[in-house]
């Protein structure tokens, strides 16, 4: 069952619109109000009819705008969408018919692209989104920060385990931040034990695999795929003792969490004891 009416409309007034770029983002945000603002359930039909809209407008011959437009758009809404419920998933499912949509190839910053396949710019607007963590200073703004900040990860975390994008790196850094990082706060230990609870319980299985496959991280990625301070020597990357080191945190950080965090580490650890199995 859906949750409660979610009112989008304050991203209207906030959004920074490129030139001629308003028809584009209101018909965009039509579509997506309706189907995900609303109480209403949430059907894969309406899902597929949300997918041919933003398929229909979209822009093969200057795609940059419009794009960088939409993946906000999704982005912004994500956050806004509280932890479990339903139309997280609708939104993930809105992606997923667009992934498998034929596409057009498109020119975005001197390079061609699939349109839907390769999703370009999704991965650079959620990269600067990654740029909103919370600051764990107890104040109002700061609330909100952390609300939005869960969803987000778990919206990243479902579009990997869905296979609509292959963003491993967002999953690399929440979890060093989180559990490879002496953290001084319940509050940031409780928010980032459900965010990495998140990743793993979502995506646990392309994380497993990653670190059983053991693949040296280029060199260019070295330092941004680095461990974190409490796991010195291990190699950039994925690795099977840095899956171990994260099981291992999360069964210490659920002991102290409160109750939301500790029911979401309790779901992630029998993920990960499925895929030990």
């Amino acid at each position: 069952m859906s949750g409660s009416l979610i009112d989008f409309r304050s991203l209207v007034d906030s959004y920074d619109f490129a030139p001629d770029g308003r028809e584009k983002f209101n018909t965009l945000f039509g579509l997506l109000d309706k189907a995900i603002g609303s109480s209403a359930s949430h059907t894969s039909d309406a899902n597929e009819a949300v997918a041919n809209g933003i398929d229909e407008i979209s822009n093969r011959d200057e795609p940059e705008g419009y794009l960088w437009t939409l993946w906000t758009l999704l982005i912004e809404i994500s956050k806004r969408i509280p932890l479990d419920d339903p139309r997280v998933q609708s939104l993930v499912e809105i992606t997923q018919k667009l992934k498998v949509k034929k596409s057009a190839t498109v020119e975005v910053w001197g390079t061609k692209f699939s349109l839907w396949t390769d999703m370009p710019l999704f991965g650079a607007v959620m990269r600067e989104a990654w740029n909103g963590t919370p600051n764990y200073d107890n104040s109002p703004e700061d609330a909100t920060t952390i609300a939005q900040w869960k969803s987000l990860n778990s919206f990243a975390a479902r579009l990997l385990g869905s296979s609509v994008e292959s963003w491993t790196n967002f999953a690399l850094w929440e979890l060093r931040d989180g559990l490879e990082e002496p953290l001084e706060s319940q509050q940031a230990k409780d928010t980032h034990l459900i965010t990495a609870s998140e990743w793993i319980t979502h995506a646990g299985k392309v994380l497993y695999d990653e670190g059983r496959k053991g693949v040296p991280v280029g060199e260019d990625d070295v330092q941004s795929l680095s461990t974190g301070s409490l796991l010195k020597g291990e190699a950039s990357g994925f690795s099977e003792a840095r899956w171990d080191f994260w099981k291992k945190k999360i069964q210490e950080l659920s002991v102290g969490a409160g109750a939301e965090a500790k029911k979401r580490a309790e779901k992630a650890l029998e993920v990960i004891k499925s895929l030990e199995a």
